[in-house]
């Protein structure tokens, strides 16, 4: 229906894309439609699992998402890679189906593709210096000099308890773990009296 009523045309990002028949796969590639995969907040809905292989054998742009709070209590990009690796695995009886390296690609170049975008999830000129820094100091990473192996740990047993700083756009917003735009307190009350009014 969507084929048939023009709506694939120009640039579209199909969140979930969790029931899909070959024929629906065909019609997204064909139409250059990328996906939002959210692996975390499919689990928690218990609304089935991507089946993340074929749309990646069929040329389909895909990068990870979290959805909203709403299925996705702690929107974490890092437990996306994870589940994102551990759900293509169990999907296809396959333990190579998604590694570590591939999980960061989704979550980094390979999302900002899907979004139509080459000046982010990159580190190069002109590209937007959103950067991370995760701490090797982490009980995670006991081999932090081989490079296949460090990316394995970074995503399979360090994940978000690692970062110390993040930049954005060059601008650092967390610093030693703290952020810096905003005070965590005031967000958290400010979250709680939220809370107190919907309940109310």
């Amino acid at each position: 229906m969507l084929e048939a009523t023009g709506s694939l045309g120009g640039r579209v990002l199909a969140a979930h894309a969790i029931q899909l028949s070959d024929d629906d796969i065909a019609i997204l590639a064909r139409h250059d439609v990328a996906v939002a995969h959210c692996p975390g907040s499919n689990a928690k809905l218990a609304a089935g699992v991507a089946r993340l292989t074929d749309l990646r054998a069929a040329g389909i742009r895909l990068g990870l998402g979290t959805d909203s709070p709403a299925s996705n209590d702690d929107l974490d990009l890092w437990e996306e890679q994870r589940l994102a690796s551990l759900f293509a695995r169990q999907r296809g009886a396959d333990a190579t189906a998604l590694t570590a390296g591939g999980a960061l690609a989704l979550a980094t170049r390979e999302g900002a593709r899907a979004l139509g975008r080459d000046d982010l999830g990159v580190l190069a000129p002109g590209a937007w210096a959103d950067l991370v820094h995760v701490s090797l100091d982490d009980a995670a990473f006991v081999d932090p000099d081989d490079d296949v192996q460090l990316v394995s740990n970074l995503v399979w047993a360090s994940g978000a308890r690692g970062v110390r700083d993040v930049w954005v756009a060059g601008e650092q917003v967390l610093a030693d773990g703290a952020p810096t735009r905003v005070d965590p307190a005031d967000v958290l009350a400010g979250a709680r009296r939220v809370a107190r009014k919907v309940k109310g």
